[in-house]
């Protein structure tokens, strides 16, 4: 049986959209707070209605949100299994159905050993193409800090990228595959 979760929805003009500062911070903090389909909460937006279950709910689903009354159609773009929310944007433009940067634990990807990246190297960011099987190859810079690898996107790509298998690409050789989960 399948506990019912709230729909919360986040509004296209949220502080959590606004550009990040950029002056005294340094590439982590900045990469961090383009990380904002991490940090939604029940806070940020309004309750729209209830589901029956988190689990039934993927990024950038449009159909089966159920919540009526809308100048246009709801997307999914957050999910909280632990707090069984979803999170929708309203319209197919909404911020938050774009990413600009993803970020995965270091054991998420296994960098081939013959590689010749200095740490330093991937803390000012290493151009990489990455890829999907849906999609075309979009240029990104790969960054390490500490244990967390950061995905910067050249162009906002669609928040899909965030649960889908990966390969990235330095020098026209693929250099690793991963599956992407938040």
């Amino acid at each position: 049986m399948a506990i019912k979760g709230q729909i919360v929805e986040i509004s296209a003009q949220a502080a959590l959209y606004q550009k990040a500062r950029e002056l005294s911070a340094s590439k982590k903090e900045i990469l961090e707070s383009k990380l904002h389909y991490l940090h939604y909460s029940l806070f940020d937006g309004f309750l729209v209605g209830e589901h029956a279950g988190s689990e039934h709910f993927k990024l950038g689903q449009r159909k089966g949100i159920n919540v009526g009354g809308k100048k246009a159609p709801l997307y999914v773009i957050g999910i909280d299994e632990k707090q069984n929310r979803i999170f929708v944007g309203e319209g197919e433009n909404h911020p938050g159905l774009m990413i600009q940067v993803l970020a995965l634990s270091e054991e998420k990807i296994a960098l081939p050993q013959d590689l010749l990246l200095s740490k330093e190297d991937l803390e000012h960011g290493v151009l990489v193409e990455v890829a999907t099987a849906n999609f075309n190859k979009e240029t990104a810079k790969l960054y390490l800090f500490e244990t967390t690898f950061y995905l910067e996107f050249e162009h906002s790509v669609s928040i899909v990228f965030a649960t889908t298998e990966l390969n990235l690409f330095y020098n026209n050789n693929n250099i690793t595959n991963l599956k992407t989960t938040l």
